[in-house]
């Protein structure tokens, strides 16, 4: 059996349909080998049907394009080059002829390529956004490897490709974010009082942690803090943030944003949850006039579970009133912090 897969490409106008012969298969008898498409197959099938489509783009695009806008005359053929674009389905050659700007009005060069200026960019979005995705999951040579095997991307990516496509947008986000401040409340009582009703209550949890590095030098060297955190609200879509800390010079910023984002109000209640370290304390003070801190109830049992160890090196008298008291505690803890939790959706565990 010979299957035989078209493109047909419809004009606007009253021309016939134009068909292109993309791909052929061979199949026998059905087998678990033979069934449907072959990987192999299914991306010289994408990136055959990719040429035909984008040839028939570049070309309808340059006839539009070839008439003066002002004053309707043909433009000028200067020279031919051609562009590389790179897709998730296939490296392109796009003829990207150079034309003459009609003399009709002031231009400030004599020469353009229209195409070029469509296409700013030689890798599509599409694309930047598979690397970038699988790039925050994996390694960039993980994620190169990945899309490789699974996209008729043309040519071997490079690990640092992805890497520089990662790195390119977040850049730009880190230039959009605005400038470190110290304080983020603005106004006054009043001001925030006559603010609208606020949306439910925003918990924000804030922990720390240690990456070491497989075989770092000394106990100074080969390591970093990474601060991670997640805001919930009451209603709606958690979000996640990290830094690392002696790298990050804008964290509060960054909170700030993700919060903001989230629909913060001044006059709305936010309740920070963190395991009581300096670092991430010091974090979200002056984020908001009705904000609140609270040690996250998985620390507080650390510091109960140590309590109960020392009561038992008492004498046995001390230690079962020591025992009640460390209860008693445990569960006014408990009671103290339910709520918080209760409105993020969480139950504390002892």
């Amino acid at each position: 059996m010979r299957i035989t897969v078209q493109v047909m490409i419809e004009s606007d106008g009253q021309n016939a349909p134009e068909l292109h012969e993309v791909a052929r298969l061979d199949r026998r008898e059905l087998d678990p080998g033979t069934v449907g498409l072959q990987l192999e197959e299914a991306k010289q099938l994408l990136a055959s049907m990719q040429e035909v489509i984008v040839a028939e783009q570049v070309s309808r695009c340059l006839a539009d394009r070839v008439a003066c806008p002002d004053c309707g005359r043909a433009r000028r053929h200067k020279d031919a080059r051609t562009i590389k674009l790179r897709t998730a389905f296939g490296r392109l050659q796009l003829p990207s002829p150079r034309w003459r700007h009609c003399p009709c009005q002031p231009r400030p060069r004599k020469t353009f390529s229209p195409l070029a200026e469509i296409l700013p960019e030689r890798t599509t979005p599409e694309l930047l956004y598979l690397e970038s995705k699988f790039s925050s999951l994996v390694s960039y040579g993980l994620s190169a490897r990945l899309l490789g095997e699974l996209l008729p991307l043309g040519r071997r990516l490079h690990a640092t490709t992805v890497r520089r496509h990662a790195h390119a947008p977040a850049e730009r986000l880190e230039g959009e974010l605005g400038a470190e401040r110290a304080m983020f409340i603005n106004g006054c009582q009043r001001d925030w009082e006559a603010l609208p009703r606020p949306e439910m209550p925003l918990t924000v949890g804030l922990d720390g942690g240690y990456v070491h590095a497989c075989e770092q030098p000394n106990r100074r060297e080969g390591w970093f803090e990474v601060i991670a955190g997640k805001s919930m609200p009451t209603d709606g879509t958690a979000k996640c943030f990290g830094f690392v800390q002696t790298y990050d010079t804008k964290p509060k910023r960054r909170l700030h944003e993700l919060l903001k984002a989230q629909g913060m109000q001044a006059n709305q209640q936010i309740t920070f949850l963190t395991d009581g370290g300096a670092d991430v304390r010091e974090l979200p003070l002056y984020l908001n006039p009705q904000a609140e801190h609270l040690i996250d109830w998985f620390h507080i049992t650390m510091r109960l579970t140590v309590l109960e160890q020392m009561t038992k090196g008492l004498d046995q008298h001390t230690a079962l009133a020591a025992a009640d008291e460390v209860e008693r505690l445990k569960w006014f803890g408990c009671r103290s912090i339910g709520g918080s939790y209760a409105g993020a959706g969480m139950t504390p565990r002892a």
